[in-house]
C-alpha cells in the first residue's frame, strides 16, 4: 500500500498563497496540495518535524485565514529544498468553515466524475 492510499482526506492540486509568519519576518511559500486537514508545501529552509507554525492563507474572495500548523512530514528533494505536509492545529469557527468550503470546492467535481 502507497502513502496515497493511506491517507484519510482526498488531496487536490491547488496553490493558494500562503504565508509563513515568523517573528520579525513573512515568508511566502509555494503550495503544492491541499486537504481538509492540511497542506503540503515547498520551502527553502523546512521546519523542525513537530513545529508549531503561524500561516497566512489567501483564498479567492479576497477571504484571509491566520491559523497555526503543525509540520508532520519533512521530505528533502534534489534540490536543496524540501516538500513539507502540515496540519492545522486548533482551526475553527470561520476559519474552519471557510478551508471547508474551499476544499470541497476543489474536491466535489473529483468525487463526482470517479
Amino acid at each position: 500500500m502507497d502513502s496515497s492510499e493511506r491517507r484519510r482526506d482526498l488531496r487536490a492540486h491547488a496553490s493558494p498563497p500562503l504565508h509563513i509568519v515568523r517573528i520579525g519576518s513573512v515568508e511566502k511559500v509555494e503550495v503544492l496540495n491541499v486537504s481538509y486537514r492540511g497542506l503540503f508545501v515547498r520551502m527553502d529552509e523546512p521546519p523542525q518535524l513537530n513545529e508549531l507554525l503561524k500561516v497566512r492563507v489567501e483564498l479567492p474572495g479576497k477571504k484571509v485565514i491566520n491559523a497555526h500548523v503543525v509540520s508532520v512530514r519533512i521530505v528533502p528533494d534534489a534540490q536543496g529544498r524540501a516538500g513539507v505536509g502540515v496540519r492545522f492545529f486548533a482551526l475553527v469557527g470561520e476559519e474552519k468553515r471557510a478551508w471547508e468550503s474551499y476544499i470541497t470546492s476543489l474536491v466535489s467535481p473529483r468525487r463526482a466524475a470517479a
